[in-house]
This record gives C-alpha cells, sequence and structure tokens, in this order.
C-alpha cells in the first residue's frame, strides 16, 4: 500500500496535469476488492472543470464516480457527489466517449463535482480474463488558468509535503480500513448470506450492485457450500477476502474468486460452490489458502429483470460429505485438470497487469 501511495500521491500532486492512477493489482490490494474490478484513480480540484476521453472497450461493466476521497482517505468512507454507470454513458459507434467533470451542467456525458469533490474514482469490470482488457483513459483540465503555465519541478519542500502526505493517507486508509474490518466482524452472520440488495450510496458500494455478504469459519474436516440460482445479471462474483487485513486472497495463485464466466452450472441448474481449505475435486472451489475464516463478498450487477435475486442457501458440511451436496454427474477435477485451472488464471491475471 505503501507504493500505491507514493505513486499516487507523486502522479497525482498537479490537479492541473491530472493523470489516472491503477489503484490495485494483483498483489496490492485493500478494501475487500473483487478481481474482476479493475480500480482506478485520479486526483482533481473540484472546482475545476476536466475532460475524460477513452473508449467503452469490452468489459462487461464501466462505471465512474466522483467522490470526496477513496474510502480511508480522511478515515472515511468518502462521500459519493455523482456517478456514471455503464447504461448512461454515451459513445461513438466505435465505442469512444468524452465525459466532462465539473463546469456548468452539459447534456450528454457530465458529472458534478463542487467543493468537497477530491477524485474520480473508476471501475472497469470484466468476466473473461483472457479477453476482456480495461482500456486506457485521459483525464485533462479545461479552461484558463494555471494550466496553461509551463510546468514547474515540486521543490525540495513540496516533495518532503508530499511523502508527509502519502504517509498520512497511508495510516488513515490502514486504520479505517482495521476498523471497517473489526465492524464486520461483529456485524456480519457466520456461514449465512442474506437476500443480495443495493448497498448504500454512502459505503462505498458500486452504484446499483446488489450485493450480500458475511462471515465464514469452515475448519479442515469441514466445507461450507453455497447454492444459488442464475440470475439475469451480466457480472456475478464470489469473492474471498482476509479476516484481518480486509484484502483479497491471494487470487492469481489461489482460486479465491469466481465470477460467472469462471463457474460451472450443474446438471439442475443450480450454481454450487465450495469454501473449504481443502481441494474438494469440483469445479467451483473457493480456495481459502489455509485460512480457517474470513469473509464471503456476492456481487451482482446489471441485472437485465430489474429484479433483486433470492436469497443464497448455505450449509455447512463435513469434508467427506461434499460430494452428497452435488447431482451424481457433476464432474470432478482431478489434480492435472486442477493445475491446468490454475494455470490459466495465473497467466490471464498476469496478462491483465502486463
Amino acid at each position: 500500500m505503501w507504493n500505491f501511495h507514493l505513486e499516487r500521491v507523486f502522479k497525482g500532486y498537479d490537479l492541473d496535469r491530472p493523470c489516472f492512477v491503477r489503484d490495485m493489482d494483483q498483489i496490492r490490494t485493500w478494501g475487500l476488492p473483487t478481481p474482476d474490478h479493475h480500480y482506478f484513480s485520479a486526483q482533481i480540484d473540484g472546482m475545476g472543470e476536466y475532460r475524460i476521453i477513452g473508449n467503452r472497450g469490452n468489459t462487461v461493466d464501466y462505471c465512474f464516480e466522483i467522490l470526496s476521497g477513496l474510502a480511508g482517505d480522511d478515515g472515511v468512507v468518502g462521500d459519493r457527489i455523482d456517478a456514471l454507470e455503464t447504461g448512461r454513458l454515451q459513445t461513438d459507434a466505435d465505442g469512444r466517449f468524452e465525459l466532462f467533470v465539473g463546469g456548468s451542467p452539459r447534456s450528454g456525458n457530465w458529472m458534478k463535482a463542487g467543493a468537497k469533490a477530491r477524485t474520480v474514482f473508476v471501475r472497469q469490470t470484466v468476466n473473461d480474463w483472457t479477453r476482456e482488457q480495461p482500456t486506457p483513459m485521459l483525464i485533462e483540465r479545461l479552461g484558463e488558468g494555471r494550466a496553461k503555465l509551463p510546468f514547474r519541478r515540486p521543490s525540495p519542500d513540496e516533495v518532503q509535503a508530499l511523502f508527509v502526505q502519502a504517509a498520512t493517507e497511508l495510516v488513515h486508509q490502514v486504520r479505517f480500513m482495521n476498523d471497517f474490518s473489526l465492524n464486520w466482524a461483529q456485524i456480519l452472520p457466520l456461514n449465512e448470506l442474506q437476500a443480495p440488495a443495493v448497498g448504500p450510496a454512502d459505503a462505498g458500494y458500486f452504484p446499483g450492485q446488489f450485493n450480500t455478504k458475511c462471515r465464514f469459519k469452515v475448519h479442515a474436516d469441514q466445507a461450507l457450500i453455497i447454492t444459488m440460482e442464475p440470475s439475469t445479471a451480466l457480472y456475478q462474483s464470489l469473492a474471498l477476502a482476509h479476516p484481518h487485513w480486509f484484502n483479497s486472497i491471494h487470487y492469481r495463485n489461489v482460486q479465491s474468486s469466481l465470477n460467472a464466466t469462471q463457474s460451472r452450472v450443474s446438471s439442475d441448474g443450480l450454481f454450487r460452490f465450495v469454501i473449504s481449505p481443502k481441494d474438494p475435486g469440483v469445479y467451483n472451489w473457493l480456495d481459502t489458502a489455509g485460512l480457517e475464516s474470513g469473509f464471503l463478498f456476492v456481487r451482482l450487477q446489471r441485472l437485465v429483470s430489474g429484479r433483486p435475486p433470492k436469497k443464497l442457501d448455505t450449509k455447512l458440511v463435513p469434508f467427506t460429505a461434499v460430494r452428497d451436496e452435488f447431482p451424481a454427474d457433476e464432474q470432478r477435477v482431478d489434480q492435472e485438470t486442477r493445475f491446468a485451472i490454475q494455470r490459466i488464471r495465473r497467466l490471464s491475471a498476469d496478462k491483465r497487469y502486463a
């Protein structure tokens, strides 16, 4: 996280010449993210006016938010000032778009800013790690003023101040995430998922996303079975997270998350997922990487029907009884097949951040 805060501060300190910074990668994760989102942010002057140029690309979802800061910057989640989701993003025939931020309202792609606005936060969501890739975005400040003045290198005192700013934001974010995880450890049900619902705007959730979460606790001789009906969501994922650090569990090397493209439906038309520290020999295995406890987060986006999905069933069973919870014709995954799945996952994760 220190590298991220340094990069963010030193690349983004000049609000007249902003740029997007990748917030997370396959090693650096925080805030219980999903590996299927590509997270980017740019720092702005909320009283200025900016233009973002990009291409919609082939990602399944694409969302912009204007925030008062990233979660934890000031020890709080950060206010959502405005949001623009895929369904309202206007593009040309080739997928290109211009999005304006701040200034007077415009027709088309425009988002309000204001004195509290500090950050443009972007999520590009993929289903197929091997085929779908995020697209680059360019951001520039518009209008007269400092943006047209010659660039000036920061002085030694200004550089020192940037280091202090990065360290301060790091401490704030670590404390915030620790408090957040401690709160979830107290309030979330154990091994039980509630019916998915849209998360509140002031809690850092993806706009319009249906989600549900719980704590999981699974001993070495146990497995937690999650059963759910397929929904009309264009994006669906289940992801595990560390119980203390509130980050992803080694998703490059461990199958600790699965989206709908990476999952398989049983012959009876249902999804079944197995959370366990040992390989149960089924396709939809969520590997805890040896952890006996942590968080499970289920996300569903862009529901075609608009109707919320039903409550997911959970069942804690002995590890030896996992196969009894599946149809008799469920495909078995041997060690060679598992190695092939993990290899594709590892290589496609590397491709995402090449």
